[in-house]
Parts: C-alpha cells; sequence; structure tokens
C-alpha cells in the first residue's frame, strides 16, 4: 500500500513537471498558440511530403530514366560489337538522329580505370546508373559527369577499341531540386500567412470579448457588443449581451427597491412618531383615551410588514431553488386544480395531449401561474386558460374579462410598487413574475383579450 502510494506521488510529481515545463515553454496568448497549433502539423505535412516524393516519386522516376538510358546505350555497344569496322558511320549516325548520342569511335584504344567517378548528385540517378549499366554492359565502362556541364560522357570498352558515348544530363533528370524546394517551402509559407490572418480575425472579436468582460467586471459598462466571428464567437457574444441586460435590469430592480421601500416605510413612521408624540408623557394614562391611537399604530405597523415582506418575496426572486426537469402537464394541473378549489372561474381550459418535460424551478412557475390567475380573477372573473407548445418555447396564455391595463401604462405595472389596480394591491406581483420568467430565460407580454375583451397576459419559455 504504501509503495503504491508513492508511485502515485511520483506519477503526479513528474506530471507537475511536464506541465510546468509545457507552460514555461508555451506561449501566453491564444493567437501565439493557435500559431503553433498551425505550423506544428504545417512542418509535419511538408517532411512528410517530401519524404514521400524522394522516397517514392524520384527514386521510381530516376530507376526508370536509368534503365530507358541504360538499355539505348547497351543497344548502341551491341551493334558495335556484332557489327564489321566499316558499318559503324552508320550506326554512329542513327544513334545521333534517333537516340540524341554523340557516339565517337576510339580503334585500339584501352580503358584506363574502369572504375566509375565519383560525382555528388542530390537525386539517386548515380546509383541507378550504376547499377543498371552494371547489369546490362557485361564490359568495362566509366562515367565522366565533370569534363561537361551538359553532357554525361560514358566510355565502355570493347575488343577492338574504346566507344564514347555523350549523352544529355536533362535525359536523367525528373526536374530542378529547387524548383520543388520552392514550391513546398513557398505553399508552406502562403498557407502559413492565411492560416494566421485568419486565426488573427478570430483572435480579436476574442480579445474585444475579453476586454469588455473584465470592463464588465470592474464596473464599468462596455455598452452593447456587436457579434462577430465565428458562430461560436457570436453566440458567446450574444450571451454576453443578455446577461449584461439581465444583469443591469437586476440592478435597476434592486435600487428602486429600496427607493420605494425607504420612501413607502418613511409615511407609516411619520404617523408612528405623531401618534406617539401625542401621548402624554407624565401623569396617568387611561387606555380608552389612546384606543384609537394604538389601533393607528398597529395598522401602520401592520401595513409596514406587509411591505417588508412585499419586499422580501421580490428580493428572494426565485430563492434557492435549482433548476430541474420538471413535467410541465402535472405542473399545470395541479395549478387548475388549485385554483378551482378557490373557486375560480374558468370558460374555457385549453391544453395539449402532452407537453415536453423541461428543466425549470417549478415552484416559482407555479407561483407566478398562480399569481396571475388570482390577478385575473380579481379584476375580472372570468378566466381563459391556455397552454401551447413548439419546438423551441412554451406558451402559458391567460385572458380575463375585466378592464384591461392601458397601453401606455403595461410597462410600469412591472416595476416594483407602482400598482395600477383599484384593489389596493402591493404592486410587486407583476414584478416578481417577470423577473421569475427572465431568469428562465423568457418573458411575459400583455395585451388586449379579443376574446373577453380584458386583458391577455402571455407567458414564453424556452425549452
Amino acid at each position: 500500500m504504501i509503495r503504491h502510494s508513492r508511485n502515485i506521488q511520483n506519477i503526479s510529481f513528474y506530471k507537475y513537471i511536464i506541465e510546468k515545463t509545457a507552460r514555461r515553454l508555451l506561449p501566453r496568448s491564444l493567437l501565439s498558440r493557435s500559431l503553433i497549433i498551425i505550423t506544428i502539423p504545417l512542418i509535419i505535412i511538408q517532411i512528410i511530403s517530401i519524404t514521400l516524393f524522394y522516397g517514392n516519386f524520384i527514386s521510381t522516376v530516376s530507376r526508370r530514366l536509368s534503365d530507358s538510358l541504360t538499355n539505348e546505350i547497351s543497344f548502341v555497344v551491341n551493334q558495335l560489337d556484332s557489327a564489321p569496322e566499316v558499318n559503324y558511320v552508320s550506326i554512329i549516325q542513327n544513334a545521333k538522329t534517333f537516340l540524341s548520342f554523340n557516339v565517337t569511335w576510339h580503334p585500339h584504344t584501352q580503358l584506363d580505370s574502369p572504375k566509375l567517378k565519383k560525382h555528388y548528385n542530390p537525386e539517386p540517378i548515380n546509383e541507378f546508373l550504376h547499377n543498371s549499366l552494371k547489369n546490362r554492359l557485361n564490359k568495362p565502362y566509366t562515367t565522366d559527369w565533370d569534363s561537361n556541364e551538359d553532357q554525361l560522357i560514358i566510355y565502355v570498352q570493347l575488343v577492338n577499341g574504346l566507344v564514347k558515348i555523350s549523352v544529355p544530363k536533362k535525359r536523367m533528370f525528373a526536374g530542378d531540386i529547387w524548383l520543388f524546394i520552392v514550391w513546398v517551402v513557398g505553399s508552406g509559407i502562403i498557407s502559413f500567412l492565411i492560416a494566421g490572418i485568419l486565426a488573427w480575425v478570430q483572435y480579436r472579436a476574442i480579445r474585444h470579448l475579453s476586454k469588455a468582460l473584465d470592463k464588465f467586471g470592474k464596473g464599468r459598462d462596455p455598452g452593447h457588443l456587436m457579434p462577430v466571428g465565428s458562430k461560436e464567437l457570436r453566440r458567446a457574444t450574444a450571451a454576453f449581451n443578455v446577461m449584461r441586460e439581465r444583469i443591469q435590469r437586476f440592478i435597476k430592480q434592486r435600487t428602486v427597491i429600496l427607493a420605494s421601500v425607504s420612501h413607502d416605510l418613511r409615511t407609516p413612521l411619520t404617523r408612528l412618531r405623531l401618534s406617539l408624540a401625542m401621548i402624554p408623557q407624565t401623569g396617568l394614562i387611561k387606555a380608552k383615551e389612546i384606543e384609537n391611537d394604538v389601533k393607528n399604530m398597529i395598522s401602520d405597523i401592520e401595513e409596514m410588514e406587509h411591505m417588508i415582506s412585499g419586499y422580501l418575496s421580490f428580493a428572494r426572486g426565485e430563492g434557492t431553488e435549482e433548476l430541474s426537469m420538471t413535467d410541465v402537464m402535472l405542473l399545470v394541473k395541479e395549478v387548475i386544480h388549485a385554483s378551482l378549489r378557490s373557486d375560480k372561474t374558468f370558460i374555457s381550459i385549453n391544453l395539449p395531449h402532452s407537453l415536453s418535460a423541461i428543466p425549470l424551478r417549478a415552484g416559482s412557475i407555479r407561483r407566478v401561474l398562480n399569481n396571475i390567475l388570482d390577478n385575473a380573477q380579481q379584476h375580472g372573473g372570468k378566466i381563459k386558460f391556455s397552454v401551447m407548445e413548439t419546438k423551441q418555447s412554451l406558451y402559458f396564455i391567460v385572458e380575463d374579462d375585466g378592464p384591461g391595463i392601458p397601453y401606455d401604462n403595461r410597462e410600469e405595472v412591472f416595476i416594483p410598487f407602482k400598482s395600477h389596480s383599484a384593489l389596493n394591491g402591493s404592486g410587486l406581483g407583476l414584478a416578481i413574475a417577470k423577473n421569475i420568467i427572465q431568469s428562465h430565460g423568457g418573458d411575459i407580454i400583455l395585451s388586449d383579450s379579443l376574446s373577453l375583451g380584458g386583458l391577455k397576459v402571455h407567458i414564453t419559455l424556452p425549452k
């Protein structure tokens, strides 16, 4: 057991050393790392292509060129070796005409050294030509690569003399090596530049998003960001814009609540102060004489408790409830059942045969639906409730036959403590509902009910 733990510690130590070394060697910026990711495969591909080119293509072509040239030389040598000397002129002329060989006959001449002269050449043509001549000629020979810049000279020893054959060197080469190297290196550089420009464009979008996040984290508003770059970067930018708007709306709502609470609590506190000031400070106090003042103070305290309770409900928002897969059909049926027990009057309830299970904060959504249905009953009496589903969204629609809300006041009803109700509401119900729905990525829209003539509440939740 101890040895096993030591092995784990050693592996962890080596892993730490490797990661630390890699962090030191690798550049810090994303652009530099992206260029390395592009460069390393590019270099590997170039090395592989050069290796395959020289290992297969050039070798095959060089071998075939050497075999072809050797066959022609063998043909000429065999013609000279088997024909009488009086026919050498015609054989030499035919070799020049049809094979582009310059053939010279040196009678009664001996080959000084049959060894192959060494000559550096980056292509394997030397070795291939030497092996081919050795296997085909079966006669002493030597090659001269240096005497002539454009010609390869081959000397072959015959019985009665020496044959000198001059062959154009271009017949033995598939192409210039420098041209291939320039093509490989040039294409690699061009590919690297194009990839670098594209990577820089993507990096610029990431850098703008990073700067915006840094500004926003320091409390400075970077403004609305224009989505640019790849699809993923556009989605990230759009998500940042949505997050920024939600946080700003959240801060604005909390600021409004604090201002409203401080303003609204001032009135009952002032009344309490006045009521306490009216109570005699000395002598005997009869309970009957201050009964009304006590009732007023209790009423003011109850009003303050109601206001503070509403503020806490809004401040908690979704509370600590976590998202979980929710059976929406079951949740809707529970809300409808609870509403029927509260004597709510439904003209119609339109539900699909089934609803998909989606991630929700079930308690919060249930509270929103109950609040909307309570408002519909209080302001109207008759309710029409519908649920619809598409591939992207889930819709809850509640309509009533009440007086509705004027078009100019529909945005204000979502502001905390701004109630347009004649029933003395706290002004937090719709504000809490919208806060919960927007935390799910949805929205609440108010409009006129065409069928009942009252208010229509349209709730959208993404799936």
